[in-house]
């Protein structure tokens, strides 16, 4: 499993994919409001100022979260009916599901193409999370960040940054607006989770300990020996460098090293009680999504991790 979502930031490479994603992005705007942000604000990087403008805009302006899709035709509420196949347009431009909907209204279905594919997506500008990070990790490689996409096994997925001037990644949830508040997951929202692995094109890395800081947050990793997965990781990275000079992968390495050190001493703080502080926008509820919606994913601020 580990191999196969490694996959997905693989097609972020792309060179016509990034032109494309680099035509639907105001620069102008983006560039401009990166200036502004960083005349207030100098402890980020001008190019961090530039990818937190270009979530803002990505989360205002461009995408659309969607609870159930408006009915085609009269743009009225729809119900959900469940699962459907694909068709087989709707396989070839990426869609790994669909779910069906019905209108009351018009008496007839409503699809809803769950795409994979952030080509697609840049067409259609809407979905839930998956789409969401899917996306949005994609225009962040085209503006040039490195940038993780982090899978959770307790179905959410989101990005990381690599930020220069701080020497760090950064949690970046374009769903919420989200910006370096890791722990809004578990204290925010009341979200338990296992595993949190973040995906790059020249990085992999179990980060679960960025965002899961209490042992209350956490739920079992049962889904192999641990020792399973630092072998597994440790042979993608090997993988994802073997084409790279020997001087780039020494600096990856050396990248890790901080990371692991830091990972681990969140790790250890994990087991005897998490001292760091909480920011305040770490304590904010989820954003994205309908109530009932988020009450039945335990993320609508009620769960046993919120504060």
């Amino acid at each position: 499993m580990i191999f196969a979502l490694s996959m997905t930031p693989q097609q972020y490479e792309s060179q016509a994919l990034q032109d494309r994603a680099l035509s639907v992005i105001p620069l102008d705007h983006i560039y401009a409001e990166a200036e502004k942000q960083g005349k207030a604000d100098s402890s980020w990087g001008h190019q961090d100022h530039v990818i937190r403008a270009l979530m803002a805009w990505f989360k205002n302006g461009f995408f659309t979260w969607v609870n159930s899709p408006a009915c085609s035709t009269c743009q009225g509420e729809t119900q959900g009916q469940g699962a459907g196949q694909p068709t087989d347009q709707e396989r070839r431009d990426g869609a790994g599901r669909t779910e069906v909907y019905w209108c009351p209204h018009c008496s007839r279905p409503e699809r809803f193409p769950r795409y994979d594919h952030p080509a697609k997506l840049l067409e259609t500008r809407r979905g839930r999370c998956g789409e969401w990070a899917n996306c949005f990790t994609l225009l962040v490689r085209a503006l040039g960040s490195r940038a993780r996409w982090v899978w959770n096994a307790e179905d959410h997925v989101w990005t990381e940054v690599w930020s220069e001037k701080q020497g760090r990644w950064i949690h970046a949830d374009s769903c919420e607006n989200a910006w370096d508040t890791p722990k809004v997951y578990a204290e925010g929202w009341g979200k338990k989770m296992s595993y949190c692995i973040g995906f790059g094109v020249d990085s992999v890395q179990d980060v679960t300990s960025r965002y899961v800081r209490t042992e209350s947050q956490s739920l079992p990793r049962n889904r192999g020996s641990e020792e399973t997965l630092r072998k597994a990781l440790v042979d993608l990275n090997r993988q994802l460098r073997s084409h790279l000079r020997p001087s780039e992968r020494a600096v990856l390495e050396e990248q890790d090293a901080k990371e692991l050190g830091n990972l681990e001493k969140l790790k250890w703080n994990r087991a005897h009680a998490d001292a760091t502080p909480t920011k305040t926008e770490e304590l904010q509820g989820r954003q994205s999504g309908n109530a009932e919606w988020k009450r039945a994913r335990g993320e609508d601020g009620k769960g046993p991790g919120a504060a």
